[in-house]
C-alpha cells in the first residue's frame, strides 16, 4: 500500500512541476448616456497550456446589463479551446472556439413581473493576439466573433439576442491578461 502512495504522489508531484496552469480575466464598464445604457462585467478565467499552441480553460463570471427600466445579472460559463497559430516574438495570433451558457435574472421597473429567468448561450470562434509581458504575464486582446449567439425572451428583454454569422467591431473588443504560475 504505501508503495502505491509513494506511486500516486510522485505522479501528482511530477505533474505539478511541469503544470502550465494560468489564471487571469477581464473586467468591463460602459455607458452609453444618450441610450441610458449601462454594462458590466467581471470574467474570471483560469487555464492550462496544453503545448506552445494549445491552451484549454474557461471564464466563468458575471455580466449585468441597464437598458431604461430593464436590468439583467447573468452568471456565465465559457470554456474554450485556444490554437495560437502564428508567433512573432512576444506576441502571438490566435483563434479561440468555446461554447458557453448563462443564466440570471431580468428585472423590470415599469409595471410588469419583478424578475424573469433570462438564459443567453453561444458557441462559436473569437480571434485575438497576445503579449508575453514576462515569463509570468501575458496581455490579451480580442475582437469579433464568427458563430452563434441565442437567448430566451426574458434574456432578449435585456438587451440580448438571436444572433449568428460574423461580427468584427469595436463593441467585441476585450481585453485581458494572464499570470502563468
Amino acid at each position: 500500500m504505501k508503495k502505491y502512495l509513494l506511486l500516486a504522489a510522485a505522479a501528482i508531484s511530477t505533474l505539478c512541476a511541469s503544470a502550465q496552469i494560468y489564471a487571469g480575466g477581464s473586467i468591463g464598464a460602459w455607458r452609453n448616456g444618450s441610450e441610458h445604457e449601462t454594462q458590466i462585467s467581471i470574467m474570471p478565467e483560469v487555464g492550462y497550456t496544453l503545448s506552445e499552441k494549445a491552451d484549454i480553460g474557461a471564464t466563468v463570471g458575471w455580466s449585468y446589463d441597464h437598458t431604461t427600466g430593464v436590468s439583467t445579472n447573468v452568471f456565465q460559463v465559457n470554456p474554450y479551446y485556444r490554437y495560437n497559430f502564428y508567433q512573432t516574438g512576444k506576441v502571438k495570433f490566435f483563434v479561440q472556439g468555446g461554447f458557453g451558457v448563462g443564466a440570471g435574472k431580468t428585472s423590470y421597473s415599469h409595471g410588469r413581473d419583478s424578475s424573469d429567468t433570462a438564459v443567453i448561450w453561444n458557441v462559436g470562434l473569437t480571434p485575438g493576439v497576445s503579449y508575453d509581458v514576462s515569463d509570468n504575464v501575458t496581455l490579451l486582446a480580442k475582437v469579433g466573433f464568427l458563430g452563434y449567439k441565442g437567448a430566451n425572451s426574458a434574456a432578449k428583454d435585456g438587451g440580448y439576442a438571436d444572433e449568428w454569422g460574423f461580427h468584427f467591431s469595436s463593441n467585441d473588443l476585450s481585453f485581458g491578461f494572464s499570470y502563468h504560475f
